[in-house]
This record gives structure tokens, C-alpha cells and sequence, in this order.
């Protein structure tokens, strides 16, 4: 376990001065905070004009939220205030996706490109802790931020509501679930992905490519098709974290049996 505490440290500290990976941590947060923010101080001014009181896709959503208990019971602003923030949950499953998929890129290929993987795999270490490292160099730091992210953006709605006297939105169990379990789960599955992209690569920007043309397009279909579903229905965001860690668990698995460490020691150039 000593071992193992010892590599991590290392891996955080790799992470922290990779200077491809840091902006990330920085601009992402910054942009997933000031978009909720965004819709908690225009969404109510939505409603009361009167030409976008004819805008078809605004009605539409309108009826949509008039069958919805949950929305229904407040005024027509306030209620679509409250659908609109619940929607945001989806770009801040957006953000662990493309912090991780990059810090995960180099998290093996890099280390192949600056000769230091080698002695680590000489060392007792084993596999399952060598990739539990990589992992968590790669996963932790990127839940830590979209957590900050998420509460400093539910501190602030809730500011922009107070200060209208409304009933403060968040956070609601849709907003808990997803930043608290989703949101991690999704990191791990990205990161687990991607660092086997990158142990069988020999370029870093290839590796985040390719991780990008994989992720991305499945991430964008899974949000259109099941998007509005995990906006309303909270079994279905329960049933979406139970799916999401199942497959964490069977893709560590797989990247466990299939590291090659003697082709590390012996064919990397």
C-alpha cells in the first residue's frame, strides 16, 4: 500500500505540470459555472415577452413542463428556470469527459515518449496498482473540479433566486446524483478508455484524438436519446449510474489482463 500511495503521489505531481492538460482545469470549470448561471439570471425573462410567447419550440417545452408535476406546480418562468438547469446537468457530464480523456492520453504514451514507464515497471509495483495509479492521477483531480464546479454553480443560482425572492432551485437529487456518482463514473470509464488507447500507441495527440473520435460522438448520442429522459426521470438517472459503474468495473478489468508489461520492457523504442 506504501508502494502504491508513493506512485500516486508521483502521477498527481506529473499531472499538475503537464502544461497540455492544466488550461483544461482551468477554462472548463469557468465555462460549466457561468452557464448555469447564465439561465438562472435570462430564464425568467423568457416567459413574460410576448414574441417569444410565439416561439414554437418555447411553447412546445411550455406544454411539455404542464404535464410534469414537478414543473407544473410553478409559475411558467420559474418552472422553465428550473427545467433549463436541470437540462445544464448534461455539459457538466461534458466537462469530466474532456478533462479526462486528455490527462488520461499521456498517462501511459507520455511516459513512453520521456523514458521513465520503464523503471516503474521494473520495480515490484504490480499491474492492477500500476493502472489504480494511473487512474486515479487521471480521475480524481477531474471529479474534485466538476464537484467545485457544480457547487460553486448551485451557490450561485441559488444567490440569483434568493435575490428575486424564489424558492432556492438547487440542489435537487437529480443535481446530487449526477455530480456526486454520475459524473465520477463517467470520469473512470473515460479515463479507463483512453489509457488503454494510450498503452497501445506511440503519440499523445494521436491517442487524444482518437479517444476524442471514440468518446464524443457516444457521448452526444447518448445525450440526445436519453438526454430528456434523465432530465425528468430520476429512476432512469438511477438506472443510468448503476449501468455506467458496471461498465467501470468490467473495462478496469479488461485493462488489468491486458497490459503487457514484458512488451513495454522489451519492444518500446
Amino acid at each position: 500500500m506504501g508502494t502504491l500511495w508513493l506512485f500516486l503521489a508521483r502521477e498527481w505531481a506529473d499531472t499538475r505540470r503537464n502544461s497540455r492538460v492544466l488550461p483544461l482545469f482551468l477554462i472548463m470549470p469557468i465555462i460549466m459555472i457561468a452557464l448555469p448561471l447564465l439561465l438562472a439570471l435570462l430564464a425568467p425573462a423568457l416567459v413574460p415577452a410576448p414574441h417569444v410567447r410565439q416561439d414554437p419550440s418555447t411553447l412546445a417545452i411550455l406544454h411539455t413542463l404542464s404535464r410534469i408535476p414537478e414543473f407544473a406546480a410553478w409559475p411558467p418562468a420559474e418552472g422553465l428556470a428550473r427545467y433549463l438547469l436541470r437540462a445544464t446537468l448534461g455539459v457538466f457530464l461534458l466537462m469530466p469527459i474532456a478533462m479526462a480523456s486528455t490527462a488520461a492520453a499521456f498517462s501511459i504514451v507520455g511516459e513512453k515518449q520521456q523514458h521513465t514507464l520503464e523503471p516503474i515497471l521494473a520495480t515490484p509495483i504490480t499491474d492492477r496498482q500500476l493502472l489504480l495509479g494511473k487512474l486515479a492521477a487521471c480521475s480524481v483531480p477531474t471529479i474534485l473540479v466538476t464537484v467545485a464546479a457544480g457547487l460553486i454553480a448551485i451557490i450561485g443560482v441559488d444567490i440569483v433566486f434568493a435575490t428575486r425572492s424564489l424558492s432556492v432551485p438547487l440542489p435537487d437529487r437529480f443535481w446530487a446524483l449526477t455530480l456526486l456518482v454520475l459524473a465520477p463514473a463517467l470520469t473512470i470509464a473515460v479515463a479507463l478508455v483512453t489509457m488503454r488507447l494510450s498503452a497501445r500507441s506511440s503519440d499523445p495527440q494521436a491517442t487524444v484524438q482518437t479517444s476524442a473520435l471514440a468518446i464524443l460522438p457516444a457521448f452526444l448520442l447518448i445525450v440526445a436519446l436519453l438526454g430528456p429522459m434523465l432530465a425528468v426521470s430520476f429512476p432512469g438517472t438511477c438506472a443510468a449510474c448503476v449501468v455506467v459503474l458496471l461498465i467501470d468495473v468490467a473495462l478496469f478489468r479488461m485493462n488489468v489482463v491486458r497490459f503487457r508489461r514484458e512488451e513495454i520492457l522489451t519492444t518500446w523504442k
